[in-house]
């Protein structure tokens, strides 16, 4: 399948090209930058609400006071989706107590096929406490677009059978609800945690 990177693709290059031009920082010119992008200026996202695994309205700011960590996918994604959930599952792990801090949040592109039901049984099988959240097309655009993220289905065969192409990146929401990293699909699960916790 067909990797988008959306947002996150522009501002790693961007964050690339600027650690190219501003040599080693503190950490001397050998220093090696942690993964993803952190938004200084934090960006502000709307607030939004979905439906979540248990068929109950969810809004983005029932997570305040938390860091959360959002995914856009699908539940019949053959490999990125259960790949970064598993990876998810592996940061819950090293942070230890220190996960309660943390929300992980699956939110699906794919309205259509992916109820609260199939949602309920999809991410509770990577952990009980994962979010999964569903809605119309209507619903998910504005919150694609606030979060740059980019789906379209493809090889459409039928309204049962067809693939989703979507952003890989995981974006980072910050206790006050605003935007403030950006992992690429891959990001090692230890260097999610070092910068969750710069975040504290």
């Amino acid at each position: 399948m067909r990797r988008w990177w959306g947002l996150g693709v522009a501002i790693a290059l961007l964050s690339a090209a600027l650690a190219a031009c501003g040599g080693g920082g503190d950490g001397g010119p050998t220093a090696t930058p942690l993964p993803g992008t952190l938004l200084d200026p934090p960006k502000e996202v709307s607030d939004f609400t979905l439906t979540d695994q248990d068929g109950q309205p969810f809004r983005l700011s029932d997570l305040r006071g938390r860091v959360a960590l959002l995914f856009f996918g699908y539940t019949n994604c053959p490999d990125i989706c259960p790949t970064t959930l598993s990876e998810f599952k592996r940061v819950k792990a090293l942070l230890g107590d220190d996960a309660q801090r943390v929300a992980f949040v699956f939110v699906s592109v794919d309205g259509a096929r992916d109820t609260p039901e199939r949602l309920a049984a999809y991410v509770r099988a990577f952990d009980p406490q994962f979010i999964g959240l569903t809605g119309d097309d209507a619903a998910l655009r504005p919150i694609a677009r606030d979060f740059g993220v980019f789906y379209q289905r493809v090889n459409y065969e039928s309204d049962a059978n067809y693939l989703v192409d979507h952003t890989a990146s995981t974006f980072v929401v910050d206790q006050q609800g605003r935007l403030r990293l950006v992992f690429p699909y891959g990001t090692d699960p230890s260097a999610i945690v070092t910068r969750l916790r710069a975040l504290w």
